[in-house]
Parts: C-alpha cells; sequence; structure tokens
C-alpha cells in the first residue's frame, strides 16, 4: 500500500490570464500538430478535419473527473490524476475557481543486441471549475494517494444581511 502524499502547499495567487492563455494556446498547438500528424497518415485525405481534431484532442487532454461533497462544514473535492506525481501536478485555487493543471512524460528503453526500442508518452490534464460554495482558501488543504487528488477546505460563511433602521 502506498503512503500517502502530501502536496506542496497550494497556490493562492491569482492566475493571471496572461498565462492562462498562454496555457491555452500552447494545448492548441499541440492538437494542431498531432490533428496533422492523423491526417498526413491517412494519405491527407480530406473530409475528416474534425475526426482527426476530436482523436488528437483524446490522445492530449485527459479528462480529469471531480467530486465535490460537503460533510460537517468542509467542502472535499477528489479528482482523478492517474499517473501525475506531486510535482507533475499545478493546483491553484483563486476567486472561487479551481485549477488543476498537470503534465507528465514517460519514456521507456529496451536494447539487446539486435534491435534499439524507444517508446514517449505525454499526458496533459487541465481542469478549470468554479466551486458551487466559497470556502476559506487559506485553509484548503491538498493529498495525493494512489491517483487520486483529495482537497478540503472549511466551508466560508455565508454573509449576513444586516438590517437597517432609521434614525
Amino acid at each position: 500500500m502506498k503512503a500517502q502524499t502530501a502536496l506542496s502547499p497550494i497556490s493562492f495567487k491569482p492566475l493571471s490570464t496572461t498565462a492562462f492563455w498562454t496555457d491555452v494556446e500552447k494545448l492548441i498547438s499541440q492538437v494542431r500538430q498531432r490533428a496533422f500528424q492523423l491526417f498526413e497518415g491517412r494519405g491527407r485525405a480530406d473530409g475528416h478535419d474534425l475526426d482527426d481534431w476530436f482523436k488528437a484532442e483524446s490522445e492530449l487532454l485527459k479528462s480529469v473527473p471531480l467530486e465535490v461533497t460537503e460533510k460537517d462544514n468542509i467542502v472535499h473535492i477528489r479528482a482523478d490524476v492517474p499517473g501525475f506525481k506531486e510535482n507533475e501536478l499545478d493546483v491553484t485555487f483563486d476567486g472561487g475557481v479551481l485549477t488543476i493543471k498537470g503534465e507528465h512524460s514517460e519514456e521507456t528503453e529496451k536494447k539487446d543486441e539486435k534491435t534499439y526500442h524507444s517508446e514517449r508518452r505525454a499526458q496533459q490534464i487541465f481542469r478549470r471549475m468554479t466551486l458551487p460554495v466559497n470556502v476559506i482558501a487559506d485553509k484548503m488543504t491538498a493529498t495525493l494517494k494512489d491517483g487520486v487528488l483529495e482537497l478540503s477546505a472549511p466551508k466560508a460563511e455565508v454573509a449576513k444581511k444586516v438590517e437597517i433602521k432609521a434614525a
């Protein structure tokens, strides 16, 4: 059984608009390159552009299923991130928006006297979600165990309406 790994502190700094769009442009560029490779692999036959694009997206961008629950005024978030290590994940929380980014790559090599074989695999995840309730971001904790990222934070109190009385 693997030990539970505590992630380094969650970043509470705002994700700049520039950084966000830079990440998006990088992902689009990678999908575009892979879609073109698929197009060339089919002999450059027209009529399957969307098929190539969607296949490239599914190969490069893995979905991150989330589960958000609340118990005893603690909000729990579970995210499936199989194959990722803590140093490959970047979790930010700003203005009620949770962002999980990850980049994982691995290489394997097999050598013998007659052949040389090398494989590479890269995987990226990107998930952004506005939480349905307010939480106290400074008290958010994160752990990674067996490919499951678990985040917990106390629920913030709802603002109370103050009654105004005429003087």
